[in-house]
């Protein structure tokens, strides 16, 4: 029962926060995709967009830029952290990529957004490595399913893909925890 509590009580924030900033970033892009519709003149612009997204990761972003890679890394070998600049930096890049053009996914914007979110509310809290992987992979359960309203296929996601075919029974309740709260 105490297990419980205390998981519960951890990943609550994980999935409020995570569901609630994917929230803004599907909000963020439908107003973008209006915009970048009533005027086809910014596709022209999208050169310049690249350059300033490359450089807002080459200045700003650090590790950030590793992605989904660094996340997954993480979650197989926890230590070096994901930094929490890598939720609003790939948020604002993928919606700047949208509003001129561009072309990018929402599905990794969502994963790197509940990752770092996870790892950074599992730095505050100062869990043990076997701790984080788990709360890492609620995170990438939050994201995923809240970006495309698919709790479940969030969890799936993030006990099956990202750990490679293997299903840790340990996890399997907590990344399932967002999906009880639309239930």
């Amino acid at each position: 029962m105490k297990h419980l509590l205390k998981w519960t009580l951890i990943t609550i924030p994980v999935s409020l926060l995570a569901g609630s900033v994917i929230a803004l970033f599907l909000w963020m892009l439908e107003k973008v995709t209006v915009i970048r519709w009533q005027h086809p003149w910014l596709l022209f612009l999208l050169p310049l967009a690249g350059i300033a997204i490359y450089f807002s990761y080459y200045f700003g972003g650090k590790a950030a830029e590793g992605g989904n890679n660094l996340i997954v890394d993480e979650i197989h070998k926890p230590g070096g952290g994901v930094p929490f600049r890598m939720a609003p930096l790939v948020l604002l890049t993928t919606v700047v990529t949208h509003l001129f053009g561009g072309s990018a996914g929402r599905e990794g914007t969502a994963v790197q957004i509940g990752g770092s979110i996870a790892s950074w509310i599992a730095k505050k809290l100062k869990l043990d490595k076997p701790d984080i992987k788990i709360l890492l992979m609620t995170g990438v359960a939050a994201g995923f399913g809240a970006v495309f309203g698919t709790p479940l296929t969030g969890a799936v996601f993030a006990l099956e893909v990202i750990t490679v075919g293997k299903i840790h029974h340990k996890a399997l309740y907590l990344v399932l925890w967002p999906v009880c709260w639309r239930i």
